[in-house]
């Protein structure tokens, strides 16, 4: 129990994107000294394919040797916001990975300056279930007197980091795809244009999905006055799961008529052509249209003023 409270509060990068799709992405800014390369990756497992194989590099750029403890762990997520937390094998995710990896060692011994690969396997078996699986290759400093012989102790590295490098398993045939919008919200003012827009998403499936899409806002003529892009970042939601998204409105022209404004949503995931629009109204009464009424106020009685001087 212990251990699996200590993996859960290992949060890794409780900020990421969740994951943008480029896997040039390492965790160098994290843990000074190490690098992991790819910080996450995807893999396919084809229908019939007995295994799958994956590779992460490491890399020590201390100027002393580590010793690493590796293993395979579970990920899920902590929140809606898009943090991760790792799981131990006794919290039995649902779309865990950790089952089906093996890794060639439990260690790794790292020299000053010196890079190496670690090859893994998954194993697809047929307790493999169609759909996504999640976990991550980490890596853990060990005890520095349980691991190095006496002449070395002195030397090796007296922190203790962490690494760890996400893997993102579909298991082809049986894959569900779904995408909801649960609800969104953005700040209603008489008097000012949104700026940002709230966005909570469901991932109704089996396997993770990357949501698009963009937000728009409408005047009563149907021209495009602001817009914003859906998940920019490209993160990703995780099968029976929420998130939610933040977005900014770029203004594309002044609103000048008061009425009625439209808010459209158009969004997909990744791999689906069409889109689902969702559309909702509200009423404004543009500032400029009002800092025009007062000017035509202001204009007017100037003029009468004037006229009633000179008569």
């Amino acid at each position: 129990m212990k251990k699996a409270s200590f993996y859960f509060c290992l949060l890794f990068f409780l900020s990421l994107a969740f994951l943008s799709q480029r896997n040039s992405a390492r965790a160098q800014d994290a843990q000074p000294g190490f690098l992991i390369d790819p910080f996450f990756q995807s893999v396919d497992v084809q229908k019939g394919q007995t295994s799958a194989q994956f590779s992460v590099k490491v890399k020590n750029t201390t100027i002393s040797p580590a010793v690493f403890r590796v293993s395979v762990l579970d990920f899920g997520t902590l929140n809606e916001s898009g943090g991760v937390a790792f799981l131990g094998a006794s919290d039995n995710l649902k779309y865990g990975l950790a089952s089906w990896v093996s890794l060639p060692n439990d260690t790794l011994v790292l020299a000053p300056g010196e890079e190496q690969t670690i090859r893994g396997t998954i194993e697809n078996r047929e307790s493999l279930a169609p759909g996504g699986h999640y976990g991550a290759v980490f890596l853990k400093v060990e005890d520095n007197n349980e691991n190095v012989n006496d002449n070395n102790k002195k030397e090796i590295v007296a922190f203790d980091p962490s690494l760890a490098s996400l893997l993102f398993v579909r298991k082809i045939g049986g894959e569900i795809y779904g995408l909801n919008l649960k609800s969104f919200d953005f700040a209603k003012s008489f008097f000012s244009l949104p700026d940002q827009i709230k966005l909570r998403f469901q991932n109704t499936g089996n396997v993770h999905i990357i949501p698009y899409g963009t937000a728009e806002v409408l005047d009563p003529f149907g021209r495009q006055i602001a817009k914003s892009i859906i998940n920019n970042e490209s993160g990703i939601i995780l099968p029976e799961t929420f998130r939610v998204f933040s977005a900014k409105f770029i203004s594309i022209t002044p609103a000048f008529i008061p009425g009625h404004y439209t808010l459209l949503l158009n969004y997909r995931y990744d791999g689906k052509d069409d889109f689902e629009s969702v559309r909702s109204s509200f009423f404004l009464i543009p500032p400029n249209f009002v800092i025009l009424i007062i000017f035509l106020i202001a204009l007017s009685v100037a003029t009468r003023f004037f006229f009633r001087e000179k008569k």
